[in-house]
C-alpha cells in the first residue's frame, strides 16, 4: 500500500516505486513501474480530508497480487531510484513555486488589510512595526524567488554549475517563508483573520502542508548536508 498519494484517486496512471530486490537497501535494490488505473490488483483505497492543500487531493494505493509486465518498467530494474533522482529536483523547485503562490497571496491581503484598517486613529500601515514587517515579507518572497530560478535555470543548464543542494533547499526557504507570511498575515487581521470569509485561514492551511509535502522540511536539511559534506 502507498499512502498520501498526491492526486492518487484521479489520476489515470501511476509511477509506483516498489523493491524488487530482497535484503538490498532501498536505493540500490527498488524498481520504478508504470500502473495504469484498472490493472487488476490495483485498486484505490482511503481519500483523505486534509487540512490545506485541498485541491490536490492524496489518496492510498492498494496493490493485492497485481502483475506489471516488464514492458511497463521505467528506466532499469533495481535502479528505481535513478529515475527519482532525476525527477526530484524539478519537483522540488516546482514545490517552492507552487508554495511561493501561497506566499504572495497571503503578503497581498496583508498589505490590503494594512492599509484600510485603522488602529488608534491610523492605518495599520502607518505603524512603524506594520511597515517593518511588510518589508520583511517582502524580503522573503524576493529571496525566495531568486532561489527558486536560480534552480529551475541551472537545472536546464546544468553545464553553468548544478548543485544537487538545491534540489532540497529551495523549496525548504519558499516553503518555511510562506508560512511565516501567512502567520503574519493573520497576525496582522487580528480576529478578521480567523475568520473563513477572509480566506486567510485558508492560507495558513496551505502555507502548513507544504512544510512537509515533496519531503519534509527536516529531512530536506538533512539531504543537503549529506550532499554537501559526505560526496
Amino acid at each position: 500500500m502507498k499512502h498520501f498519494i498526491s492526486n492518487g484517486n484521479r489520476a489515470s496512471h501511476a509511477l509506483v516505486f516498489a523493491q524488487t530486490e530482497k535484503d538490498t537497501p532501498l536505493a540500490k535494490g527498488s524498481t520504478c513501474f508504470l500502473v495504469e488505473r484498472g490493472r487488476p490488483g490495483f485498486t484505490i483505497g482511503l481519500v483523505h480530508d486534509k487540512m490545506g492543500e485541498r485541491l490536490a487531493n492524496n489518496a492510498e494505493l492498494v496493490f493485492q497480487d497485481c502483475f506489471v509486465p516488464d514492458e511497463n518498467v521505467v528506466g532499469t530494474v533495481g535502479r528505481g531510484f535513478n529515475v527519482l533522482a532525476e525527477f526530484f529536483p524539478q519537483s522540488n523547485a516546482y514545490a517552492g513555486a507552487s508554495v511561493l503562490g501561497v506566499a504572495v497571496a497571503a503578503y497581498r491581503k496583508a498589505v490590503q488589510w494594512a492599509g484600510v484598517r485603522v488602529q488608534g486613529g491610523r492605518p495599520l500601515i502607518e505603524h512603524d512595526g506594520i511597515r517593518a514587517q511588510l518589508a520583511e515579507m517582502r524580503m522573503l518572497i524576493d529571496a525566495s524567488r531568486s532561489y527558486i530560478h536560480r534552480a529551475c535555470w541551472l537545472a536546464d543548464h546544468p553545464q553553468y554549475g548544478w548543485d544537487k543542494t538545491l534540489g532540497a533547499l529551495p523549496k525548504v526557504m519558499a516553503s518555511q517563508a510562506a508560512w511565516k507570511i501567512a502567520t503574519w498575515c493573520l497576525e496582522i487581521h487580528g480576529g478578521h483573520g480567523y475568520m473563513k470569509e477572509t480566506g486567510v485561514e485558508k492560507l495558513v492551511r496551505d502555507a502548513a502542508g507544504f512544510l512537509h509535502s515533496d519531503g519534509a522540511n527536516r529531512t530536506l536539511f538533512l539531504k543537503a548536508a549529506n550532499f554537501m559534506f559526505d560526496e
